[in-house]
């Protein structure tokens, strides 16, 4: 199921982005638009392709960090001078994560 919706979400924002590149044209919102849904959209393609090897690794990482790193990925393929905000970012995010994890139990 969960492949699947990433399937869909890849194809759906490729398609906004062909659609906001041939029919809005060159303004700088809907050329913003483009290249983010284009990028975000490769990032989805690349992660069902890759889904079955990302199966295994996955259950050994608390909850979060897979849904975290896939947000950080999107974030970084919309706008990629966000770099120096986003991997200090994901780090807090998982240390916080895993605190929260161990205080449970």
């Amino acid at each position: 199921m969960r492949r699947a919706l990433v399937l869909a979400l890849s194809i759906g924002l490729l398609l906004i982005s062909g659609v906001a590149t041939f029919w809005f044209g060159e303004a700088g919102s809907s050329k913003f638009l483009a290249a983010a849904c284009g990028r975000i959209g490769l990032v989805m393609a690349a992660l069902w392709m890759a889904w079955p090897s990302l199966r295994r690794p996955a259950s050994w990482l608390p909850p979060g960090v897979a849904i975290i790193g896939v947000g950080v990925l999107a974030v970084l393929a919309a706008q990629p001078r966000l770099i120096v905000v986003a991997i200090p970012a994901i780090g807090t995010l998982i240390v916080v994560g895993s605190i929260i994890r161990v205080m449970k139990g």
